[in-house]
């Protein structure tokens, strides 16, 4: 018979399964199994082959445990075999099967059913080859690197290896490539070479083991292998990086991540860097360097670290050999900068190698460097290393002397212009120019060129020679003296920074070396740029400062070359200290300009400039290194040797001031006195005696500055005394003026009286004075010190400094009266001290004239008419007596005048000089002027205007004529021909000027030309067409209403036929049309002008787009703004790609604003069209043409009357009022009865306003009038009646509104502060009194008398009068004013009685009053709504702040107990309130509904800062006090809203209260440092624990987010030495008391099962934070919890301190007792030992354990263990008869005392853990209990298994201990359930909770697994089996 098939054999494998372990139990055993197959001895013959054995060894690798199987059913007394016994198995094949080949038959472990399964099995198999081969050959681990069929085997086996323990396997025993040697860490220090040998042992040490599992994750096992990589990764990451990088490629996606993963980890710093990165260099230098490539591509910053490694590694050239070359560039420059390599040699040799295409990536890193540092500057981002000037220098000069593309060479010559805004020092002249300052020079270079200027400073030699000798060295052709006029000139440049400290005469000598270096064309292209600009910036200095002088000399020098540079001359006029200073120069410039402007008239425009340079040169006037206050900070402008002619720019260079009526001197020019600066010390000094100069002291301080004042320091002390005292303080002008005149100095009064003049003309030429109130009270300060010095002392004030009418006849041409007038007025009040200038002096009276004429005929507003009122006043003359000049009235018009002059110097000009010229009467006049050649030609009517012109049918009379549509086309006809070209002009130009200046500055980073001129033109044309607008309507109404007049009379119409109002009428149908034309013109001719305007920047963009792909910067603006952009929030910052959408629609909202009318629009294209001048883009924007009708609908409609006839009518009733109000004097407006004739009169008026043609202007008029009656007048009734008539005049006209508030606030006239009228108008709500507290405030500041009195009145009658008409809110910056007024010692009687009336006002009260008084209530109500107002405020500050805790402080709020504690009690119940009502309206913001609340808290915040110790002893310790006192007050509050509210209590408004405390304290924690850990412990102690949820369940959740607040509890547990542990453990206590009752009900409501949730993430954040405090109180927190909350509990026992690494507890044959921890006790900083002081039970304890006696005790203790059985409520209370914290103190005591025993003895030889006094109380205690409380005492027990310690290992013990000795099978049960319950639960686990289980079960001395209640039920027999694995 043949042998039978595989499956049909019995086969060893089967035999020993069915057979089981015992098979193996002997050598006689086995050898019966063999029989069964036949073999019987060495001779049988070769009947068991290699894959039986393999199998049957893979069959016990598998089955090494019972698998439950009949193996234990053994039918003789035999021991039963726990497992194989492989030594017999192995040793008796080997002898009766001697053919084996066990190499064979490890290769047959390739079968289907192969698989480990744990180490176990991995050991059988070596074991089993290792005693078969009784250790003659090694394992062949080769045969498991190939490929396996059964590849889960394969992975399986390797998988067991890796996490075997070295004792079973250990790699080093196998012949592999290891990754890692002991060799590779032979220079490392002392902790790698002591890691190496655990690395090199690591099983993973196997190139061949890493190649073969790396490539199973091809296969179904991808998860596994990933998941089993990364651990490694994590645990042994550098055999893991070497030894993937040692695989041979290809690679898989896995292989490639985890590879590079873990390269960027060691490049990127990491313990172990060196040798790993030392070795991969070794092994795999291409994955090297891409891990580097890598790390630079996603950070550039990285080129630091990896030029760090090159260094160490020694691999820098290498590195420097890889491309691309952006990489090998930048890292090449950072080496150079540090010195480690030669840049020079290095970018030559790779020229040479590479060639153009180096040099191209050289220029774009370059480019990409100045990019990247444009946006450093701009987002204070780094992203990439900054490249250094001297580095950029060495770039450039190395790349200008290669040759390169014509592309190459253009992107050169950008860089090169671009970069010297980046790096200003780079000053790089041409390469033909051959300096270059930023290169180094050598020591014998340096050292000659320091020897010249040292020669040329001892004046050895003269600075002409200085001078040639610069230009020998500049041109000569010897090499050395080139590179000495380089450094020369490097150093010169490089030293201005530092010549503010130069000595005067050296300064000079080197201002005029600067300004040759100029002249003499010594510095060419951006070295010339930067040499003007450093002249600017010195001019630009004070005017009494070194570097002023510095930029005057050196101005001089190359004054003669200013012609080239018109824009530059521009910047020098601008200057005011130069035109103060130095006149003459200024005139020369101005000269200067003028030359260039007639030169270039007489050239065509294409003509050159005399002098050009082949480049441009930008002077950056306001870059970021400029240190000039220049008072215009315009933005970075070019000024280009390429300029255009001076024709384009002659309006825009010449800067001609708005008055020229004011000279300054020019004597003090040429004064001889060497000026300068006084010390620090002297300045002081000098500041002192003019801040205490008093009438009573004056003899002595002028003493005291006659010693310290000298000649030098004149101008610099008058331009002190102007600026910041005259000019500010006019109420003490006299007592400066008599200590200037003690002084007796001439010289000192010139030069005050000089700085006067050129003050005065700054103001009135700035255009911010026009604007602003604050400007011209300057103004009319400085006019009256200039009278007081000059009028007052009979001294004139010469016409060449001033002319007063010419002064005033500008300010009416200009439109710049409200600036003239107060200041002339101010000026001739000090008349009336003259004898000298006194009316009737022809000089003054000739000025008064003038004035009279323009008060009666110039419309003027009411406090214009004012000033000239007051002066009259002042000079006791009557303005009604003083008879007006003509002059204004007899001037042409201004723009008339000019034409004609022009016009007629044309005229003159064609004719030839041999013929006289006609007589000027004879020359025609044309109306209009000579039209720009971009307006529409005006020489023919507007043809098409006829069809749109409005004639209203209701006009009676002659104009119903069919001809006047004819005669109104001419009118508006001619009307616009008039004023079109110097509207349209005026209009374009200025709108052209701004829209250019926004549109270069908002799109700097714009590439996008196309973008920016399609916003240009947007916002130009809606610019240029609504100032057109706006200037042509008033002109335009008075021109058609004068035209349409003429031509009327002139067609027939009779002088009384003509009726005003019609013609009135006609002009306001048609004034829009007419308007709209003009406003067409404008912005047709706007585009073509800014388009040429920006013509530069669009070319410019698109060359960029073209050349490179870059972000593009305009880097002429960029330079300006760069300094500030950072400072921009984030919406308004620009962006490197340009402005972001929403930006954009800034620009993009001009199209969406309705401009034009479609009649106009089509009128103005239709004569366009006819006229070919069409130009720029069509509006015809679709808004239908409405103008305003008047109402003529019907014959009975009333006509509109006119002005005159409304004056008369308002005359007569002003006159009727008069007489009424004196008949009834002291009536009242309430009394008077509703028909009385004034309340009749009051309302006529208004009416006849409202019937005027001109309603908003006639109501002015009227309202002019009432105003002046109101002040007038005396009694009260007209008071009443003049403010009730004002009011009513408001109403029915805004622009009346606008105008009489404007001038009752903001206009200066002493004469309307009377306190009735003002409090009436006040009353009347005609004044805000908050806006009037401001402008009071102000004038206060000032130090006038008359404010002064005047606002202590005003607040006196408005605030404390009863009842009050205002608020003291409403005066706080008045009251604020007066306070620091007293504070001054300067404040009048009535000031200080003032505010001592006001700050015991309150304290008063509450002597008459209860503490509850509404009264004071509401007081304190104000006062906190004021504080929320201030809080609220956008510009309110610390200073602010301050300044009203101080107006507290002064009202009496904080004084005193019982006010301060309303106070905080009102303001704490208004915020919540405050809340509730916003949260109850349905659109009120969360914002809004909590502003009360944090206003309150930072008002707490401030409080507890500026607070001090009354008594002055300790103010830390009173401002804790304070705020503990403030937080109890807000408690006491709370508690009152909780037991009111019940149900409804909200915690919101509280819990943000507190929030905000918290967040506002940690804000100001740097200055409540000392004391703010007492903060945080009275917000604890005395706040939080009084709120906790047992009394205020209602705030539950609130507290619990409080005590658990970032700014709260981090703080607290982080303090210094643990303080603020013990104040949380309390809050954490009364937390877990409140849980105790909900958690001992299974079933947990929401809200309770939230509380829990919220309750568990604080432990979690303890745990892994502050596990050391959860650590230290854990016997604590375990006595409140209840049994029930096994995972909480779990939380607090598995905390273990952070600095210890716990072991795995499931490690095989862990050794407890060996590990260092376990004999260190831990911190127990709980109270445990109290709970034992009741009954006595501690002594007893003690008394025991020291003696063991009584006997009794044990049997006697469970007694104590009890609760009193009669005290039921307290048994129910805690649900258990025992007294649980008794229990847990007793096991802690014992256990504790306990240990100190076994320590003891253990010291003396003996440890006796089983027969001690404490294991009887616990065996005896174990005994006596009942099950619950065994339960509750096991309990105790298992809350000491936590981390290692001793505590653990002694109870851990005593638990397995008593689970060994107990002698009921219910003990172990309980034993085993306590520990079980708490395994069974979520993670974590305490560590000793799982090695004390573990051991139970794991031990075969407890015989664990034979206890019946293991196998009780299936669930809890599966449940045992799953916790055992």
């Amino acid at each position: 018979m043949g042998e039978p098939s595989d499956q049909a054999r019995v086969t060893l494998p089967k035999i020993m399964h069915d057979a089981g372990y015992n098979c193996c139990s002997s050598a006689s055993a086995f050898l019966n199994i063999l029989n069964q197959l036949g073999v019987t001895s060495a001779e049988s013959g070769e009947i068991i082959r290699e894959d039986d054995v393999a199998q049957a060894i893979g069959m016990m690798a598998r089955t090494h445990i019972e698998d439950g199987s009949a193996w234990n059913q053994v039918t003789d007394l035999q021991e039963h075999k726990q497992t194989w016994d492989i030594e017999i198995f192995a040793s008796t094949l080997v002898e009766l099967q001697p053919h084996l080949d066990w190499n064979k038959v490890i290769e047959k472990l390739d079968y289907p059913e192969f698989s480990i399964n744990d180490t176990k099995g991995l050991e059988i198999i070596l074991s089993s080859f290792k005693k078969a081969v009784k250790d003659q050959q090694q394992f062949p681990l080769h045969v498991f690197w190939g490929h396996w069929n059964n590849i889960n085997g394969q992975f399986n086996f390797l998988r067991r290896i890796v996490q075997a323990p070295p004792d079973i396997f250990n790699i080093n025993d196998y012949p592999v490539q290891k990754v890692l040697s002991t060799d590779d860490f032979a220079t490392s220090n002392a902790n790698l070479k002591s890691m190496s040998g655990m690395l090199t042992a690591n099983p993973w040490n196997s190139v061949e083991l890493i190649e073969a599992m790396i490539k199973m994750a091809d296969t179904d096992l991808f998860e596994e292998v990933r998941q089993l990589f990364e651990r490694a990764s994590k645990q042994t990451p550098e055999v893991m990086c070497l030894g993937l990088a040692q695989v041979q490629k290809p690679w898989n996606p896995l292989h490639q991540e985890i590879v590079n993963r873990l390269v960027l980890m060691f490049l990127t710093g990491h313990s172990s860097s060196t040798p790993v990165l030392t070795r991969l260099w070794q092994v795999n230098s291409n994955l090297f360097v891409e891990g580097c490539l890598e790390m630079y591509k996603k950070d550039a910053m990285t080129i630091s670290r990896i030029l760090d490694i090159a260094q160490d590694l020694k691999i820098l050239n290498p590195l420097l050999a890889v491309q691309p070359f952006s990489f090998s560039i930048d890292l090449a420059a950072l080496a150079s900068r540090r010195e480690y390599l030669n840049l020079e040699k290095w970018l030559q040799d790779n020229i040479i190698e590479f060639g153009d295409s180096f040099v191209h990536d050289c220029l774009e890193f370059l480019s990409q460097k100045i990019a990247m540092e444009v946006t450093r500057e701009n987002n204070g981002n780094l992203q990439s290393v900054k490249l250094t000037g001297d580095v950029f220098a060495i770039f450039l000069r190395i790349l200008s002397n290669s040759s390169m593309s014509p592309a190459n060479s253009e992107l050169f010559k950008e860089i090169n212009n671009t970069s010297i805004h980046v790096y200003p020092r780079l000053l790089n002249s041409s390469s033909t120019d051959g300096n270059a300052p930023d290169q180094t020079f050598t020591a014998d270079v340096e050292e000659e060129a320091n020897s010249y200027y040292e020669r040329v400073y001892r004046q050895e030699i003269g600075i002409e020679d200085f001078i040639k000798l610069l230009q020998r060295f500049k041109h000569s052709k010897e090499k050395r003296e080139n590179q000495i006029f380089s450094c020369m000139v490097h150093n010169l440049f490089d030293e201005y920074q530092f010549f503010p400290k130069y000595p005067q005469r050296e300064l000079t000598i080197t201002s005029v070396i600067f300004g040759s270096l100029i002249q003499y064309q010594l510095v060419i292209y951006e070295a010339l740029g930067i040499a003007l600009r450093y002249v600017l910036n010195a001019l630009r200095s004070p005017s009494d400062s070194k570097m002023f002088n510095f930029g005057v000399q050196a101005l001089l020098q190359f004054q003669s070359r200013l012609p080239e540079w018109p824009q530059y001359c521009s910047h020098l006029l601008q200057i005011t200290q130069l035109q103060q200073a130095h006149p003459e120069i200024v005139q020369s410039v101005r000269s200067t300009l003028a030359l260039n402007a007639n030169k270039s008239s007489s050239t065509t425009l294409t003509a050159t400039p005399a002098i050009t340079s082949p480049t441009t040169i930008s002077i950056s006037i306001n870059n970021e290194q400029s240190t000039s206050k220049a008072v215009n900070n315009s933005s970075s402008t070019d000024v280009n040797s390429n300029i255009k002619p001076a024709s384009e720019q002659n309006n825009k260079i010449i800067d001609r001031p708005a008055f020229t009526a004011l000279n300054l001197d020019t004597l003090l020019a040429a004064d001889k006195v060497d000026y300068e600066v006084p010390s620090e010390a002297i300045q002081d000094k000098i500041l002192f005696i003019i801040n205490n100069v008093a009438q009573s002291n004056l003899e002595t301080k002028v003493a005291e500055m006659k010693d310290i004042l000298k000649e030098s320091h004149y101008r610099w002390f008058a331009n002190y005394l102007v600026v910041k005292r005259a000019s500010i303080e006019p109420n003490y002008h006299q007592l400066y003026l008599q200590f200037l005149e003690s002084l007796e100095s001439q010289s000192l009064c010139r030069h005050v009286l000089h700085e006067s003049f050129a003050n005065i003309r700054v103001l009135l030429n700035s255009e911010k004075t026009v604007q602003s109130s604050s400007e011209r009270s300057l103004l009319k300060n400085l006019g009256s010190w200039l009278g007081g010095m000059t009028l007052a002392k009979n001294k004139p004030i010469k016409h060449k400094n001033i002319a007063f009418k010419e002064l005033l006849i500008e300010g009416y041409d200009n439109n710049r009266l409200i600036v003239a007038i107060p200041f002339v007025c101010k000026v001739l009040e000090q008349a009336s001290k003259s004898k000298v200038f006194k009316p009737p002096n022809p000089w003054l009276m000739a000025i008064l004239k003038l004035l009279v004429e323009l008060y009666q005929y110039a419309d003027l507003k009411l406090n214009l008419k004012f000033e000239i009122e007051v002066l009259c006043k002042s000079l006791e003359i009557e303005l009604k007596d003083i008879e007006p000049t003509t002059i204004i009235k007899d001037r042409p018009p201004k723009e008339l005048a000019t034409n004609q002059t022009d016009k007629l110097a044309q005229e003159f000009d064609k004719w030839p000089i041999s013929k006289l010229p006609p007589q000027p009467s004879q020359v025609p006049v044309p109306s209009t002027p000579t039209s720009h050649s971009s307006l529409p030609l005006m020489d023919e009517p507007i043809t098409n205007l006829g069809q749109f012109i409005t004639i209203n049918p209701n006009i009676p009379g002659v104009f119903a004529n069919q001809g006047l549509r004819k005669l109104v086309h001419m009118a508006i006809d001619r009307a616009i021909r008039e004023i079109i070209t110097p509207v349209v002009e005026r209009s374009v130009t200025i709108a052209g000027i701004s829209t250019r200046e926004l549109i270069i500055k908002d799109f700097a980073m714009e590439p996008n030309e196309e973008k920016m001129r399609n916003a240009a033109h947007l916002m130009v044309q809606n610019l240029a067409g609504s100032l057109a607008l706006v200037t042509c309507k008033e002109p335009l109404r008075i021109s058609m209403a004068t035209h349409l007049r003429t031509l009327l009379l002139q067609n027939g119409f009779s002088e009384q036929s003509i009726s005003e109002q019609a013609i009135l009428v006609i002009v306001a149908d048609n004034l829009d049309l007419a308007c709209t034309f003009i406003e067409k013109a404008a912005m047709d001719k706007a585009v073509p002008e800014i388009d040429e305007s920006l013509a530069s920047s669009f070319s410019n963009r698109k060359k960029h787009r073209e050349r490179t792909g870059q972000p593009y910067y305009d880097m002429s603006v960029y330079s300006g703004i760069s300094r500030y952009m950072s400072t921009l929030p984030e919406p308004l910052r620009l962006k490197p790609n340009g402005l972001l959408p929403q930006q954009l629609r800034v620009y993009e909202d001009f199209s969406r604003i309705p401009r034009l009318s479609n009649q106009a629009a089509e009128i103005y294209n239709d004569r366009n069209v006819r006229s070919g001048m069409l130009r720029g883009q069509d509006f015809g924007i679709g808004h239908p043409y409405n103008p305003t009708e008047m109402p003529f609908d019907s014959p009975q409609v009333q006509m509109p009357i006119t002005a005159h006839q409304s004056l008369e009518k308002f005359g007569q009733y002003l006159s009727e009022l008069d007489k009424a109000i004196s008949k009834s004097p002291h009536a009242s407006w309430a009394s008077l009865p509703p028909n009385h004739d004034i309340r009749l009169l009051v309302k006529e008026i208004p009416l006849l306003a409202t019937q005027s043609f001109n309603r908003d202007e006639t109501a002015l008029h009227f309202s002019q009038k009432v105003v002046q009656l109101l002040y007038k007048n005396d009694s009260n009734l007209s008071r009443e009646v003049y403010v009730t008539l004002l009011e009513k005049l408001c109403e029915i006209s805004y622009k009346v509104n606008k105008e009489v508030t404007a001038w009752l606030i903001y206009a200066d006239d002493e004469r309307k502060f009377i306190v009735p009228v003002v409090v009436a108008l006040i009353k009347a709500g005609l004044i805000n009194a908050s806006d009037q507290d401001t402008q009071l405030a102000k004038l206060i500041e000032n130090g006038r008398p008359t404010v002064i009195d005047f606002t202590t009145k005003l607040i006196r009658e408005c605030a404390l009068r009863d009842p009050p008409c205002a608020k003291r809110s409403d005066f706080v910056d008045s009251l604020d004013a007066l306070t620091r007024l007293t504070q001054r010692g300067k404040a009048p009687e009535a000031v200080i009685q003032l505010l001592e009336d006001l700050r015991p006002r309150v304290n008063r009260e509450v002597l008459n009053k209860e503490v509850e008084n509404m009264g004071l209530r509401d007081q304190l109500t104000y006062f906190f709504v004021e504080w929320v107002r201030v809080y609220q405020h956008s510009a309110s500050n610390e200073k602010t702040y301050a300044t009203f805790i101080i107006q507290l402080q002064q009202q009496g709020v904080l004084k005193g107990e019982e006010i301060s504690s309303m106070f905080f009690r009102v303001c704490t119940e208004m915020s919540v309130d405050h809340y509730l009502k916003q949260k109850a309206t349905i659109q009120a913001t969360p914002v809004v509904a909590y502003q009360a609340i944090d206003a309150f808290s930072k008002l707490i915040v401030l409080l507890v800062k500026y607070h001090s110790d009354p008594e002055g002893i300790n103010n830390n310790v009173a401002k804790i006090n304070y705020l503990t006192k403030i937080l109890s007050i807000i408690v006491l509050v709370l508690a009152q809203a909780h037991e009111q509210r019940r149900q409804q209590f909200n915690q919101k408004p509280f819990f943000r209260l507190f929030s905000s405390l918290l967040n506002d304290l940690n804000s100001y924690e740097q200055q409540l440092q000392p004391i703010y850990f007492q903060i945080l412990t009275a917000l604890s102690n005395n706040t939080f624990h009084t709120l906790q949820p047992l009394f205020f369940p209602g705030f539950t959740f609130a507290w619990l987010s409080l005590i658990s607040h970032r700014l709260f509890m981090p703080k607290l547990l982080l303090a210094e030495n643990q303080k603020g542990w013990p104040a949380f453990h309390k809050l954490l206590l009364c937390l877990f008391k409140f849980l105790v009752p909900f958690l001992r009900n299974v079933e947990m409501i929401d809200t309770t099962r939230l509380l829990y949730k919220g309750t568990l993430r604080v432990l979690l954040v303890l745990l892994h934070d502050f596990p050391e405090f959860l650590c230290d109180y854990h016997f604590s927190f375990c006595d409140v919890i209840p049994p029930s909350c096994i995972q909480l509990r779990n939380l607090i026992l598995s905390a273990f301190p952070r600095n210890m690494r716990l072991p795995d507890p499931f490690t095989p044959n862990l050794k407890v007792d060996l590990l260092p921890e376990i004999s260190q006790s831990p911190r127990v900083l709980s109270d445990y030992a109290s709970a034992l002081v009741a009954n006595n039970l501690k002594n007893d304890i003690d008394n025991y354990l020291k003696s063991r006696s009584p006997i009794s005790f044990p049997s006697d203790l469970k007694q104590k263990l009890m609760l009193d059985s009669n005290n039921q409520p307290e048994i129910l209370s805690t649900g258990s008869k025992y007294n649980v914290p008794v229990i847990n103190a007793l096991v802690l005591y014992v256990g504790i005392q306990a240990i100190s025993q076994l320590h003891n003895k253990s010291n003396q030889g003996s440890n006796t853990l089983t027969h001690s006094a404490p294991m009887d109380i616990f065996q005896q205690l174990l005994i006596d209990l009942d099950s619950e409380g065994r339960y509750l005492f096991l309990s105790a027990i298992a809350n000491q298994l936590r981390y290692p310690n001793s505590h653990t290992h002694y109870f851990s013990c005593i638990l397995l201990y008593l689970f060994a000795e107990g002698n009921q099978e219910v003990i172990k049960e309980q034993v085993t359930r306590v520990l079980l319950e708490r395994l069974i639960v979520n993670r974590p686990h305490p560590w000793g909770l799982l090695i004390t289980f573990i051991e139970l079960i794991k031990n075969p001395r407890y015989n664990f697994w034979s206890h019946s209640f293991t196998r009780c039920a299936a669930d809890i027999e599966r449940l045992f089996d799953s916790v055992s694995r």
